[in-house]
């Protein structure tokens, strides 16, 4: 009997202990956006409808809803591409606006970046009206939100008055750059391999680095966006990406959600010709460290990471 009661006491112990430790683990929310809908080669002999439906799949498969960012020269240029967008709106993913022709606000005037903003919504607004989304979501392009204060500002009061929402970046990634060494590299199971380590390795370093940038600008890790393009490599390694997030501890919430994360109202007030982060545009504004090119890789250091290996 007195055993039994002291395993009683033990079990009533231990228990807050267990509790007390869930309680303290912090919350980890991540969104997932696509940029370059309909779609970013290079793609190989896969088209682009085939690319974007493995992409939804795999957000089917795990119950995500996705952000994607519309390109509408790609389909002026192509109009069997409409399709592709047409099934993101179909399956409850929100669409948004790269502008028509994905141009730089760092090398236009702020009148004819608006334009194109305006241009973009061509496709969007049918959409919106066929399946009921908000589109007023902006991806700048190259995360370039104006490099002199005239043009940030104008594009940023104009945006305001048309009720559009600017759908931040915390995690920066070059996933695009690993298209071509996918499509050089099919047939060979070995080489493939490796690709995804490297891309997973990449993605996830992004996010230590804006894990880190969070807890040092906000004190606490922010909900996050996760920077993606509607690419080959993407689309085949997305799985294991998710899987990835998963066993760090994420949630996937939609980018609303993710946006009315207090942290997002912060003001930044960067200006200049990097292409940065949400979390690093604050860090800019109250001159704190921050590395510009996290997440950013060229081809020559893809090429040289496959070449040590």
């Amino acid at each position: 009997m007195k055993n039994h009661h002291k395993l009683i006491l033990a079990l009533f112990l231990i228990v807050p202990l267990v509790s007390g430790s869930q309680a303290q683990t912090p919350d980890r929310k991540i969104a997932l956006t696509f940029d370059d809908l309909p779609g970013l080669g290079p793609s190989g002999y896969w088209r682009p409808r085939e690319i974007s439906r493995t992409i939804l799949r795999t957000l089917a498969d795990h119950q995500i809803q996705a952000a994607g960012f519309v390109v509408g020269e790609k389909i002026d240029d192509d109009l069997s591409n409409f399709v592709v967008v047409e099934d993101w709106a179909s399956q409850g993913h929100l669409l948004g606006n790269q502008t028509h022709a994905d141009v730089d606000l760092n090398e236009l005037a702020a009148d004819e970046f608006l334009e194109h903003l305006s241009d973009g919504q061509n496709y969007l607004r049918r959409l919106s009206r066929a399946f009921d989304f908000d589109y007023r979501y902006i991806r700048y392009p190259f995360l370039h939100q104006g490099n002199t204060e005239k043009n940030k500002n104008r594009v940023a009061k104009a945006l305001y008055s048309a009720d559009y929402k600017i759908a931040h970046v915390t995690v920066k990634t070059s996933d695009y750059r690993f298209n071509q060494f996918y499509v050089e590299s099919e047939g060979d199971p070995e080489e493939l391999a490796e690709l995804k380590r490297l891309y997973l390795e990449h993605v996830l370093q992004a996010l230590d680095y804006a894990e880190s940038q969070s807890e040092a600008v906000f004190g606490r890790n922010i909900n996050h966006i996760l920077w993606l393009r509607c690419g080959l490599v993407t689309a085949q390694f997305l799985e294991d990406l998710i899987l990835q997030l998963k066993e760090r501890g994420y949630q996937f919430i939609s980018l609303p959600e993710a946006l009315a994360d207090p942290a997002y109202q912060t003001e930044e007030t960067y200006v200049g010709p990097l292409g940065l982060s949400f979390i690093d545009r604050v860090a800019a504004s109250r001159s704190l460290p921050f590395d510009p090119e996290d997440g950013e890789m060229t081809r020559r250091d893809l090429e040289r990471l496959l070449d040590e290996e």
